[in-house]
């Protein structure tokens, strides 16, 4: 008799802890979907914009500029990977590049400044170069092009990198100095500005994958750094307000989004919206509420005055979460088609990242978005997709003011080296010749026309 009320007893609690997965997997099924749209009935050119939206594309000091001494140059030396090197010789091409730029009709250009190239020794500083980036400023604007610097795109110089970098906390007041610096320099002119770009890419990939500097593999690192990341946002957002409240600051926010290979699986859900969390909803807390991973960041709470979004793409996971590099498989859905970087082309995801940073309450600023296509036979499709998303969102009601493409031109792709591919333009390394891809051309019809593509 005993035996059997145990048996009963046994049996009843297996069935409610079904009925509680099961509950709980429909309840995420419909929480957080994953919609794919059937393509073959949307016509892709029939877009619009409002009066005013911004068209630009984007690029980084590090991967264009070269002749650089920072914390990259040295892991590629280290590690052997690809060398930089003269990458695109943007520093001494610049003006023929922002030609570029008027060719295509955009009226931003987001770029990085290089803070090794500013200050090569702490507390020397070359006058020079930051005479130099002034004089781009000036130069874009006299083409009626909006200059949209990065304070920090994933480079930095060496000697900061060897006090630790953003793994200490100690070394953020001599970001801040850099950055105002730059601020005082060029604040005159320049109305918009972005702290750091891809906070979370910059810690995962440094401190978790080992695949860029300084290439730790650390999973408490990596969230002591997307804390100090946070700190350090919040301090040079506060600093800047106070010397020049008129200017608009943001950040450059990489939204990925993470999927469940199996969507009914009780496993894989966990895992996707545990990296999900991670990469996403814990800097998202951060911005909203001044409280990141445990940790209270002072300043941190409303420090935007627009979110800019980078997108790519969405992860496909389950029971393996990656830590390597050699982990980091792309899966995709069947009807899905992988791009030369391997992740899939999924634009719908952009909606679902537009929906995500919407939440902050500040307008949004498309900072990079592209594909790495060297034959350029992904690219026309997957810009008007994209183009498309943004423009339903706009007429959904949701802020969004700008579209940067990524990228501007061919240029060193960080661990990936020079085989990926990203520009409107290609670039013949050997002899830096710059040539308009047909992408390029549709682009430059779409800024032209600023409603269809044909």
């Amino acid at each position: 008799m005993v035996d059997t009320i145990w048996v009963q007893i046994t049996a009843a609690a297996i069935s409610a802890f079904v009925l509680f997965k099961v509950g709980l997997i429909t309840y995420r099924r419909r929480a957080f979907p994953e919609p794919h749209y059937d393509w073959s009935g949307i016509d892709t050119s029939d877009i619009s914009f409002p009066e005013g939206f911004i068209w630009g594309t984007a690029t980084a000091a590090h991967q264009i500029e070269g002749g650089q001494r920072n914390n990259w140059t040295d892991f590629e030396e280290r590690t052997g990977k690809e060398p930089s090197g003269l990458a695109c010789d943007h520093w001494n091409r610049w003006r023929e590049d922002f030609e570029l730029l008027s060719e295509l009709g955009v009226s931003s250009y987001r770029f990085s400044i290089e803070w090794s190239r500013l200050e090569p020794s702490p507390g020397k500083w070359d006058e020079g170069a930051l005479g130099t980036y002034s004089e781009m400023v000036d130069d874009l604007i006299k083409r009626g092009i909006r200059p949209m610097p990065t304070l920090h795109h994933f480079s930095h110089p060496s000697w900061w990198e060897d006090r630790g970098g953003f793994a200490d906390r100690e070394n953020i007041p001599e970001f801040l100095g850099f950055c105002e610096k730059v601020f005082d320099r060029l604040s005159d002119r320049v109305q918009i500005w972005c702290t750091i770009n891809e906070p979370t890419v910059f810690s995962s990939m440094g401190y978790t994958l080992g695949q860029f500097p300084p290439g730790r593999r650390s999973i408490l690192l990596t969230l002591r750094v997307m804390r100090n990341l946070m700190h350090a946002h919040a301090v040079v957002y506060r600093s800047l307000k106070e010397r020049n409240p008129g200017c608009i600051i943001g950040i450059a926010k990489n939204v990925t989004l993470f999927d469940p290979a199996n969507r009914w699986s009780p496993i894989d859900w966990p895992v996707a919206r545990l990296l999900e969390w991670l990469w996403n909803g814990a800097w998202r807390k951060g911005i909203m509420t001044g409280k990141m991973l445990g940790s209270r960041i002072p300043g941190a709470k409303g420090s935007l005055d627009f979110v800019g979004l980078n997108y790519y793409t969405h992860f496909i996971t389950g029971l393996f979460m990656p830590t390597s590099q050699k982990d980091l498989n792309f899966a995709k859905r069947d009807h899905e088609v992988a791009t030369e970087f391997g992740y899939p082309m999924y634009a719908e995801g952009l909606r679902r990242a537009i929906d995500f940073v919407a939440e902050l309450g500040v307008p949004i600023e498309i900072t990079e978005n592209g594909v790495a296509d060297s034959s350029d036979s992904l690219r026309p499709e997957h810009l008007m997709r994209h183009l498309w998303v943004i423009s339903e969102a706009i007429k959904d009601g949701r802020d969004i003011r700008s579209y940067h493409h990524w990228s501007l031109m061919d240029n060193f792709e960080w661990a990936e080296g020079y085989k990926m591919r990203f520009g409107l333009y290609s670039v013949d390394f050997e002899t830096q010749e710059r040539t308009l891809r047909p992408s390029g051309e549709i682009y430059r019809r779409v800024v032209g026309s600023k409603t269809r593509a044909d």
